[in-house]
């Protein structure tokens, strides 16, 4: 029986696998080149050894020829130097010789490397010399189709460990759309049964009673059915957004702002806060998006600023664009945060210090969510603010063409 394979359709799935293939690809390609390398050098190291040595051994026998039939120099000394460039005199062979200790050494002579031999004979100082271009070139010639073909073979390595992890990752993708199959699944079939039983919850809530006790437990079960109500929404927006993404329409986030402005207004008035909203009519903020989702992320991080702002405070939803960008911030005079724990505050169940109850308790979702509905439009999620100087949260979107 075949096995039928699912592409994980999330972007988020997508990126996650495809970074994976590639850290494989590079650490494999990075293995290989450093192998390649060492190997090279230790090619290019002992082909240079062996000719040095091999001239140096002609060199030898050519020093007792040199003491019979070499020319003299104009300073005494016996030479035999072969491969002299044009215009270069066996004065100034022995020019360069003078001085050299006895054995093989390397030389420049008449810009040209040389290898000479020098030894006493009888008594006579006597340099055998020899033009080591033609060594120095093949050498160089080695060591470049070398380099040539340890870089093919980085590149082939690269590609091979592309397709290997692109296999190995295949079923970590499966398991991945099983996933968000199932969360989508069950977010789903959670969400009737969680609207009735907040329902009724509430409908409990309305219904007298003397016992202070009791009202304080069904005022905390409808809290915590509003509670659990909204996180297995997220999971369903979250799920479905990655798994079902729905067709995109243009939004005016300049309307997003007002509804979510409308639908917080009582319980911002509640808590003392004042809610505006911060944008400049001749502007165009349409995006392309899913209008439920960009509205749901905005009511989050106002949902996050009331937690965090006083009364007397103030909540600004400010709607910029420029260079084909439309920009939404949520911008809040509260407590404030740890700029470096910025980037954590995206991670589910994470939440940052302080809050004074003016939202409702939430276990960690929010910020996460939205940071999935930004990337899940093609947008940024950033965040910045100090300690006690308030936060500012900014959507940054494509505009809508």
């Amino acid at each position: 029986m075949s096995r039928r394979r699912t592409e994980p359709s999330a972007p988020a799935d997508r990126r996650l696998l495809r970074r994976a293939s590639i850290v494989v690809a590079a650490q494999t390609a990075v293995a290989v080149a450093i192998v390649i390398g060492v190997v090279i050098a230790l090619v290019y190291s002992l082909s240079r050894q062996e000719r040095l040595e091999a001239t140096e051994h002609k060199l030898e026998g050519k020093v007792a020829d040199a003491a019979t039939y070499g020319e003299r120099a104009p300073g005494g000394t016996l030479m035999a130097v072969d491969g002299r460039p044009p215009g270069c005199s066996l004065a100034d062979a022995e020019a360069v010789a003078d001085g050299l200790p006895s054995g093989a050494s390397r030389v420049e002579l008449c810009d040209a490397p040389f290898l000479m031999y020098v030894a006493q004979v009888d008594g006579r100082r006597v340099v055998a010399g020899t033009n080591f271009t033609e060594q120095e070139e093949e050498t160089e010639r080695l060591a470049r189709l070398s380099i040539l073909t340890g870089v093919a073979g980085v590149l082939a390595a690269a590609g091979l460990g592309w397709l290997v992890a692109r296999r190995a990752v295949r079923p970590l993708g499966d398991a991945l759309t099983s996933q968000r199959r199932f969360v989508a699944d069950a977010s789903h079939e959670l969400r009737t049964p969680l609207a009735i039983l907040h329902t009724r919850a509430q409908l409990l809530q309305r219904r007298p009673t003397a016992d202070d006790d009791q009202r304080q437990e069904i005022d905390q079960l409808v809290d915590d059915a509003r509670v659990l109500n909204d996180i297995v929404n997220d999971m369903l927006l979250s799920a479905e957004l990655q798994f079902r993404p729905e067709a995109r329409q243009r939004v005016d986030l300049a309307r997003v702002a007002t509804q979510v402005k409308d639908s917080f207004s009582a319980t911002a008035g509640h808590a003392g806060v004042d809610l505006v909203v911060d944008s400049d009519p001749t502007e165009s903020h349409v995006v392309a998006g899913v209008p439920s989702a960009l509205r749901r992320a905005v009511a989050a991080l106002v949902d996050n600023a009331m937690d965090h702002v006083a009364r007397g405070g103030t909540i600004t939803l400010g709607l910029s664009g420029s260079d084909g960008t439309v920009r939404i911030s949520v911008i809040d005079n509260g407590d404030g945060l740890d700029p470096e724990l910025a980037a954590e505050l995206t991670q589910r169940f994470r939440r940052g210090p302080g809050g004074n109850g003016n939202g409702h308790p939430r276990l960690g979702l929010g910020l996460a969510l939205v940071d999935e509905i930004v990337h899940a439009h093609d947008g940024t999620l950033t965040i910045d603010g100090r300690p006690g100087e308030g936060a500012t949260v900014t959507l940054s979107f494509p505009a809508a063409p």
